[in-house]
C-alpha cells in the first residue's frame, strides 16, 4: 500500500528548488559581469584565471607581459591577445615552442579567434578560454580559490602568496614600479587563546581577516595568512609612504574595533613592518625579509605600532 503524499515535504521541496532556481539566476547574473578570460588547466598556478581587461595584451614569461606565465619554454613575449567586442582572436608573435589551439599550431602571425572552451598550449602550460559572461567563470574561478585559500580565514594561504609575491617582484623590477609589502601579526595572541580560548582565538582570525579585506583593500592589492596570526599584504604600484599610510588605516581600524565573543570583548591590536622595493634588493625573499625585521622592530618598540624597514 503506497503512503500518502505529505503536503509538507512538497512544500519543503518546492521552497528547496526555488531556493536552487535563485541561486543559479544570482550566479548567472553575476557570471554576465565577467569578462572574458583565459584559465590555467595545466600548470601552475593551476585553475588561476587571467581576465582579458583590455584590447590588446600580451602572453609570456616576461614580467612585463599583460599575462605572465611562470614557464621557461613559453617565450619572453609568446602571443597576444587581441579583443574587438565580444570576439576574441589570438596570435602567435614568433615564440620559439609554437602556440597550439585544440593541438593546432599557428604559423607565426597567423591570427585566429577563439571559441568557447578551445585549448590553447604554450609551452607546456595548457589555457581554457571562455568568452564574455560564461557560468563556468565563477567555477574555476571556485576551484583555483579553493587550492589558494586558507579555509579559516577565507584569505589567500601561504603558497598562493609565494607565487604572487614572486610574480609581483618580478613585475616591479623589469617595469622600474613601486612595490611595497606589509607584514604584520596580531599582538599577544597567545594571551587571547589562554584567557577566552582556542575557539575565541579563531573568531578573532576569522574577524581580524575579514575587517582588513572588507575595508582596506585595493582590488589588486594580495592579503594572505601567513601561518598562526601572521599576515602579508602586497601592495603594487605603491611606494613605503603610501605603504605607512595603508599600515597606519589598519592598525587604527584594529584597535577600535569591537572583537566580541559569547558577549566578552576581546581586546586586538596588532604590529606592522613595512618594506619597499629598492635598487638593492634582489630577490623577493630579501624583501619579505625586511619586512619581517621591521615587525620586529615595531614589537620591540611596544607593539601596536608600525614601522618602515631602514
Amino acid at each position: 500500500m503506497a503512503c500518502p503524499p505529505n503536503n509538507d515535504d512538497v512544500g519543503e521541496k518546492t521552497a528547496v528548488l526555488q531556493g536552487d532556481q535563485e541561486t543559479l539566476n544570482k550566479e548567472i547574473a553575476k557570471a554576465k559581469e565577467n569578462p572574458a578570460c583565459l584559465i590555467i588547466v595545466r600548470g601552475s598556478p593551476q585553475g588561476h584565471r587571467f581576465f582579458l581587461t583590455q584590447n590588446d595584451m600580451t602572453v609570456g614569461r616576461d614580467p612585463s607581459a599583460d599575462i605572465t606565465v611562470n614557464d621557461s619554454n613559453i617565450s619572453r613575449k609568446h602571443a597576444r591577445l587581441i579583443k574587438a567586442g565580444p570576439m576574441v582572436r589570438i596570435e602567435d608573435l614568433g615564440s620559439s615552442n609554437g602556440t597550439f589551439i585544440n593541438d593546432k599550431k599557428l604559423a607565426p602571425g597567423q591570427q585566429q579567434e577563439l571559441k568557447k572552451e578551445d585549448m590553447i598550449k604554450m609551452g607546456t602550460t595548457i589555457f581554457k578560454f571562455l568568452p564574455d559572461g560564461e557560468i563556468e567563470i565563477l567555477w574555476y574561478g571556485n576551484l583555483g580559490s579553493a587550492a589558494h585559500t586558507d579555509p579559516m580565514t577565507r584569505i589567500y594561504n601561504k603558497g598562493y602568496l609565494v607565487e604572487a609575491l614572486e610574480a609581483e617582484f618580478k613585475r616591479a623590477k623589469a617595469l622600474h614600479t613601486e612595490f611595497s609589502l606589509l607584514f604584520f601579526d596580531l599582538d599577544h595572541f597567545k594571551k587571547v587563546n589562554d584567557t577566552f580560548g582556542h575557539d575565541a582565538g579563531d573568531y578573532v582570525l576569522k574577524e581580524f581577516s575579514n575587517l582588513v579585506r572588507s575595508n582596506h583593500l585595493r582590488p589588486k592589492d594580495v592579503f594572505a595568512r601567513y601561518g598562526g596570526e601572521e599576515f602579508v599584504l602586497l601592495l603594487s604600484n605603491t611606494g613605503a609612504q603610501k605603504a605607512a599610510e595603508m599600515a597606519e588605516k589598519i592598525r587604527a581600524s584594529v584597535e577600535a574595533h569591537p572583537f566580541l565573543y559569547e558577549g566578552k570583548r576581546i581586546p586586538v591590536t596588532t604590529s606592522l613592518g613595512v618594506a619597499e622595493l629598492t635598487s638593492t634588493i634582489e630577490s623577493a625573499q630579501t624583501l619579505l625579509k625586511k619586512a619581517d625585521q621591521a615587525l620586529y622592530q615595531a614589537k620591540q618598540g611596544g607593539r601596536n605600532r608600525f614601522c618602515v624597514a631602514g
